[in-house]
């Protein structure tokens, strides 16, 4: 039987990480390694891959937000104070990994962790047709901000307020 893992990032899983983004993102342009990192870095608590024995199958990165307006795309992310706002800036699943419910498990585990660690609301911008799975896990279309272009032509910002999460 093999071994699955959700574990924290940590600087040996950059080189899967970038592979995963790559296989995964055909609709955008895969971002720079330091751009990513820096999310990480930000808020190395809300980072994770899921891994199965030791290969990295899908990671998640997340990090501390202060506006209900999404970072661009493309752009470090500064080191911010705590906000209450949690921005989900990437989630991607290999296709070694797809119908497993890998990223269904990591978003949960997340949203468990926000709520334990004082954040109100979490926001993302939904690419590549994924507002259906982001709508099966509570998050709901932001209604007055739109997405920086960058995000491409069918991006949506949706959000979640961890409160009502609770009351389902």
């Amino acid at each position: 039987m093999s071994q699955c893992n959700l574990i924290e990032i940590n600087e040996d899983f950059w080189p899967q990480i970038l592979q995963i983004q790559a296989e995964v993102y055909v609709d955008i342009e895969p971002e720079a390694l330091e751009t990513l990192r820096s999310k990480w870095l930000n808020s190395p608590q809300c980072c994770t891959v899921y891994t199965v024995e030791q290969d990295v199958c899908a990671y998640l990165l997340a990090h501390t937000w202060h506006s209900d307006s999404p970072p661009k795309l493309y752009q470090s992310t500064p080191a911010l104070p705590f906000g209450d706002v949690l921005f989900i800036h990437d989630l991607a699943v290999s296709t070694r990994a797809a119908g497993m419910g890998v990223g269904k498990r990591m978003v949960n585990n997340l949203l468990k962790s926000a709520k334990t660690q004082g954040y109100h609301k979490v926001l993302l911008v939904a690419v590549q047709n994924s507002v259906p799975f982001w709508r099966k896990l509570g998050f709901e279309l932001a209604t007055v901000e739109t997405p920086c272009l960058s995000y491409g032509n069918d991006a949506h910002i949706m959000s979640l307020r961890l409160a009502d999460l609770l009351k389902q």
